[in-house]
This record gives C-alpha cells, structure tokens and sequence, in this order.
C-alpha cells in the first residue's frame, strides 16, 4: 500500500496533491524517525537490564567469598578463649540457677501503687468554688421514679487573675 500511489489516482487539484503528498512523506519520515528511537529506547533499556542483572550476579559472588562457612570458621586460639568463655558462662548460669531452686520460694512481689496518671488535683490551700449541674426534677419524667447517681466528674481549673 503506497499511499503517494493512490494519492495520485484521485481527481485532486495540482496544487492540492503536492500539500498532500508533503504531508504524506513528512507523517511517514516522521513515523520512521519514532520507530528508530523507540528501538534505540529498547536497546538502552536492555542493555541497563543486562548490566543491572551482571551487577546482582557479582554482588552476590562477593556475599558468598565474604561471608561462605570458611570464613566463619575460628582459628585454633579462638576456639580455645572461645569454648572458655563459654564453660565459665555456662557454669555460672548453672550455679545461679541451683542457687535460686534452693531458696525457699519467695514471696509475691506487689507492684508498688503508682501515683495518680494525669494531672494531679490542685493544693488543699487554694480557694474553691464549687458549681453543681443538678437535674430540674429530682424524679423521672416517663415513669416517676426517682433519679439514680451513677456517677460524678469533677474538673478543678486554676483562676490566674
């Protein structure tokens, strides 16, 4: 399918054709121009996967020579220092935990009680004023029984003058 082909099979005017056909091969030089970026795109994408995959390669080569079982391994004289330190431990532990299987079993320790969370209530020495919020009636409006207290809030605020 040529496009210029068939531009030229139509009845247009001269003038006409030769905007169109310039049209034509602008759209399609244009067309070839994206396609080859667009493959250059790819090939700079692949080749940064490529380079990325070589990298995670190598960085898990130099994990397995730095940190292999050969290298975990002690030398000799560590092992010794090491496994006597660890007797000397593990002896201890062992007197410390026959020690405590011989006492006599302790009492519950209480926690002792924590003062109040929050803000603490003002000094005994400040002046007060008290206001009360109390109900109209002292009876309910549905069934006419007297009213319950639940409970009550009490909020102290400190009056700067």
């Amino acid at each position: 399918m040529n496009p210029l082909a068939e531009l030229a099979q139509l009845n247009l005017e001269p003038t006409a054709k030769v905007e169109v056909a310039a049209l034509i091969q602008s759209l399609i030089e244009q067309a070839e121009r994206d396609a080859k970026t667009i493959q250059a795109k790819d090939v700079v994408i692949n080749a940064k996967d490529i380079k990325i995959g070589a990298l995670t390669y190598e960085l898990a080569y130099y994990k397995r020579i730095h940190f292999s079982r050969k290298n975990e391994s002690l030398a000799p004289l560590q092992r010794d220092v090491f496994e006597e330190t660890w007797n000397t431990d593990m002896s201890a532990i062992e007197a410390e935990v026959e020690q405590l299987q011989d006492d006599s079993p302790c009492e519950t320790v209480t926690k002792p009680k924590r003062p109040r969370a929050g803000r603490q209530p003002l000094p005994d020495h400040l002046p007060r004023i008290e206001h009360r919020h109390e109900p109209e009636s002292c009876a309910c409006g549905t069934c006419g029984k007297d009213l319950v207290k639940i409970g009550e809030d009490v909020t102290e605020q400190l009056d700067v003058c």
